[in-house]
């Protein structure tokens, strides 16, 4: 059985469901997330995106091409996404 992901509560680079977008996009892309019953991008993901301005396939190949929190802080920084710390 896969890893529950993160609670959206967690903040990642200050913003509160980050953290769970990471874990759920990584669960997606690894096939795994239907055993969990969820859904990557979910609304809330999906709302998250949107704010940050970033399509959900760009954010899922950014969120299994990083090994850490932070590598992903970085990578949506370089695409310009304002709304991190």
């Amino acid at each position: 059985m896969p890893t529950e992901p993160r609670s959206g509560n967690v903040e990642v680079g200050g913003v509160r469901w980050l953290g769970r977008m990471i874990d759920k996009a990584r669960l997606e892309a690894n096939g795994e997330i239907e055993a969990l019953d969820l859904e990557y991008p979910c609304p809330m993901d999906q709302r998250l995106l949107s704010e940050m301005g970033v399509d959900p396939d760009k954010f899922q190949e950014l969120a299994v091409g990083a090994t850490t929190d932070e590598q992903i802080i970085v990578a949506l920084k370089n695409l310009g996404v304002k709304v991190l710390n």
